[in-house]
């Protein structure tokens, strides 16, 4: 009877430990990433014009300590603008929490190196994501507006943020 008792405790016990494995542990770490996607332009006369938008850099992923199943995410772009954003963790999928970021959008007349002809926006973005052994894919949805003209409203849809953890 007690062998009984030794091996039910035994189960009771590991199965403690697999439940403790928290879900935000699989997507800590140091990630290089790639974000592009379309861009929808509204100005005033209503004319839409897509510009492709192109992001690569650096991204780390820590726990948040303070509140389980919740990590920080902060991303270094290569062309200089850097951010922190929340996110939640469940299961395999994170929720990105809505965050504010500006970001300098490239008109079609820009020149390499050439920023006098590059608008600056401030856009509102949210998303959700899954990770597949040591591949993150994120979709982003982004909403703003040209910084000190908000009758020119921009959309970011199909931007997708792939991430290889290193």
């Amino acid at each position: 009877m007690k062998r009984c008792y030794v091996i039910i405790i035994t189960c009771l016990l590991s199965m403690l430990f697999v439940s403790c494995n928290r879900s935000e542990r699989q997507f800590s770490g140091e990630y290089s990433y790639k974000l592009s996607g379309e861009l929808t332009v509204v100005d005033a006369d209503g004319e839409n014009s897509f510009v492709m938008v192109h992001k690569n850099g650096q991204m780390h992923i820590m726990n948040d300590k303070s509140k389980a199943g919740r990590v920080t995410i902060t991303m270094n772009d290569m062309n200089g603008g850097a951010y922190t954003m929340q996110a939640t963790v469940k299961g395999d999928s994170i929720l990105l929490e809505p965050f504010t970021m500006s970001t300098n959008i490239l008109t079609s007349e820009s020149l390499l190196f050439n920023s006098d002809n590059s608008i600056v926006c401030r856009f509102q973005v949210t998303g959700k994501g899954v990770r597949n052994g040591d591949m993150l894919m994120l979709e982003e949805q982004w909403d703003g507006y040209q910084s000190g003209n908000t009758s020119i409203r921009m959309t970011g849809t199909k931007m997708t943020l792939l991430a290889e953890k290193n």
